[in-house]
């Protein structure tokens, strides 16, 4: 292979397993049960919007830490890619369970607004998070939940440090592959 090809390789990788990483549901769950208890509706959207703000924070991750690579546009298509397939999946699962048409990456496009919204409302902060989990708080049903305030500030600097240290990791293998050539 000559070195785009190892070039496009490494990002068709990358798109792949970020998205495994996205939809891994373990260190969601542990975040989710380290909260006091709640009621059973209130512990379903938390899952729920747990999972939406993982997808959505690693989307962010690979554009803000891609933002001047040439890895950006294919990680980040690839990663999409993933996600509108998985939400396809999703969206005839649940439409035919509930009767009614769901369109999963509809939402996660309408979230994905709301939280760039949010992070844009928020001006030049230091720290995302700040912002971030109140959003989800909020995206939960009550903006003013400090439980799910901490659970999206921990899910949103959790998942952006994972994708930091794997964008990294990804940046230098390319790096090398290009002075191979």
């Amino acid at each position: 292979m000559n070195a785009t090809e190892n070039i496009d390789a490494l990002a068709s990788r990358a798109g792949e397993q970020l998205f495994q990483f996205a939809i891994d549901r373990g260190d969601m769950q542990v975040i989710l049960n380290s909260l006091p208890p709640v009621t059973q509706e209130k512990r379903a959207a938390l899952e729920y919007e747990i999972q939406l703000l993982r997808i959505i924070s690693v989307g962010w991750a690979i554009s803000f830490f891609l933002a001047d690579d040439r890895l950006k546009n294919p990680v980040g298509q690839h990663f999409w890619e993933n996600i509108r397939t998985f939400a396809g999946t999703l969206s005839s699962s649940a439409s035919l369970t509930v009767g009614t048409d769901i369109d999963y990456f509809d939402i996660v496009k309408q979230r994905l607004d709301f939280y760039v919204g949010t992070l844009d409302s928020a001006g030049g902060i230091d720290q995302p998070t700040m912002a971030i989990g109140p959003a989800f708080a909020e995206t939960c049903g009550d903006k003013d939940d400090a439980c799910a305030t901490l659970a999206g500030s921990k899910m949103f600097t959790h998942t952006i440090h994972a994708v930091r240290e794997y964008l990294q990791a990804a940046v230098d293998q390319q790096d090398s592959i290009s002075d191979r050539s």
